[in-house]
């Protein structure tokens, strides 16, 4: 505990800590479903929130266009910053969520498998596409599911499936087939009906490719910042929201339990889902994420009851650095262990 103090004792004496706890990340009612309150009602420190937000807006801490944090399903902090000569957002404009979107297809084979249409994850993926080409090279017709959601199908090289974890957009890009071969819709329809709409989210955009109309799988899904965390409450929720179920707690615990060993050694990966640790006061405490390109990221940290979305319109080192570090030293330490 001491630890934590001199840390946010050290912060106010570089007078990160001037600004009052009500002048910052105050979120505005735009009638999208979100109830609202101030940090403190829900546990979190508001003044080291403020610390954060000066720092940032100060050039001293990460370039982010947006943190929106929820605590017991509360929409508590939210703050938009601008920068000169970029595009800035505020609560009512959409966020490129770039591979985050594959997170939101794992929620849809998730459905599909509630609802029988897909049976096995283990059953190979020639009986969903017997025409694809790829799969006529060798030990490559022993490619499952879990393969592609575990990015561990070893398309694209020589790696046996279930070997070893390799990022690979196509791998998704799969899985979005197979969706549609079981359910005759592509992913932006499925998502449409069976999570935004029940959620509440109306302002959508997904990428579609110029040569074939579909919606990528892999990437291309804009959100505003609020409905990036909608999308993580669901998990936080294990599937539900205002008491239905969207997506079973068996597939959220799933998809959300760490399955391979990633390349980056502080991560693991579920189903499409980044699985991470920061540290605690007590220790460290777990996560999972939605990460993207240029450091997009829903955050969900089921021992604290929280969600917390970052986005960015820069590149930071491989998709970590430097909003996990804002994570860290701020939002963590600010939030009690109610």
């Amino acid at each position: 505990m001491r630890r934590w103090i001199g840390v946010i004792a050290a912060m106010c004496a570089f007078a990160f800590c001037a600004q009052p706890a009500s002048a910052c990340g105050i979120p505005r009612e735009i009638h999208d479903g979100w109830a609202m309150t101030a940090p403190e009602q829900q546990g979190l420190d508001a003044a080291l929130l403020c610390a954060m937000d000066d720092g940032i807006r100060g050039g001293k801490l990460a370039n982010v266009d947006d943190i929106v944090v929820i605590r017991h399903g509360v929409l508590v902090y939210e703050s938009y910053y601008d920068y000169p000569h970029q595009f800035n957002y505020d609560a009512t404009t959409r966020h490129n969520g770039y591979s985050m979107t594959k997170s939101v297809v794992s929620l849809l084979v998730g459905i599909a498998m509630d609802r029988g249409l897909i049976k096995d994850l283990d059953a190979p993926i020639a009986t969903y596409l017997p025409d694809y080409q790829g799969l006529r090279d060798s030990d490559k017709d022993r490619i499952t599911l879990r393969h592609l959601l575990t990015m561990s199908a070893g398309l694209g090289s020589e790696r046996a499936p279930g070997v070893s974890f390799q990022y690979n957009n196509a791998e998704t890009e799969l899985i979005g087939t197979i969706l549609k071969k079981v359910t005759g819709k592509g992913v932006d329809v499925l998502a449409q009906e069976n999570i935004f709409a029940p959620l509440g989210i109306e302002d959508v955009e997904w990428y579609r490719t110029p040569v074939s109309g579909l919606p990528m799988s892999a990437h291309g899904l804009s959100l505003r910042p609020r409905d990036w965390a909608k999308i993580g409450q669901l998990v936080l929720n294990r599937g539900t929201w205002n008491g239905k179920q969207i997506v079973s707690a068996s597939w959220i615990d799933q998809s959300t339990a760490e399955h391979i060993e990633t390349d980056k050694a502080a991560f693991g990966y579920g189903y499409q889902w980044w699985i991470g640790r920061s540290p605690d006061r007590d220790g460290t405490v777990r996560w999972a994420a939605a990460l993207g390109f240029n450091s997009q990221k829903t955050i969900i940290i089921p021992a604290l009851d929280m969600v917390v979305v970052f986005n960015a319109g820069r590149e930071s080192r491989n998709m970590v650095a430097p909003e996990l570090d804002l994570l860290d030293r701020y939002i963590l330490p600010a939030t009690s262990r109610d």
